[in-house]
């Protein structure tokens, strides 16, 4: 007699959790990992940072040609690097965006924006899933190709 009443139980305790389910849910909007591009022969990227969080912020700046990896630089929220040109027909690099919480680096979040002046903006979040990409981004790596 138990077996029953304890399926049935199952099913309405099952059936109850996705019909309501928890309000401390979010909805993070964004990519977690890393954004990635390409670059034409002996075209130049300039990455510019720009930090608005009250924890540390880095991103990582990796550069490839087909899968084989050919460097890799991390820098600091408000930092700059540029990457040169290459002899290679097409270059491809990711960025990903690290945020430091209780001493632990996590993987950010990103949306890819235009910018104002003609360059790309990557926008990076924590995991707060506040979703102010637009409004205040925690970190925002602005890329300009020469």
């Amino acid at each position: 007699m138990t077996k029953p009443v304890a399926i049935i139980s199952l099913c309405l305790t099952l059936g109850g959790v996705t019909a309501w389910p928890a309000s401390g849910s979010t909805n993070c909007e964004g990519i977690p990992g890393p954004a990635h591009f390409s670059l034409y022969k002996n075209r130049q990227a300039t990455f510019n940072s720009v930090a608005d969080a009250d924890y540390k912020q880095k991103y990582e700046i990796e550069w490839f040609v087909g899968s084989k990896s050919l460097g890799s630089v991390t820098k600091n929220g408000n930092e700059s690097f540029v990457l040169k040109g290459s002899n290679f027909s097409s270059l491809a690099f990711s960025v990903t965006g690290f945020h430091q919480n209780d001493n632990q680096w996590s993987v950010s979040h990103h949306k890819i924006f235009p910018d104002p002046d003609g360059g790309i903006q990557i926008r990076f979040e924590d995991a707060a899933c506040d979703n102010s990409f637009d409004t205040s981004p925690d970190l925002k790596v602005i890329i300009d190709i020469k």
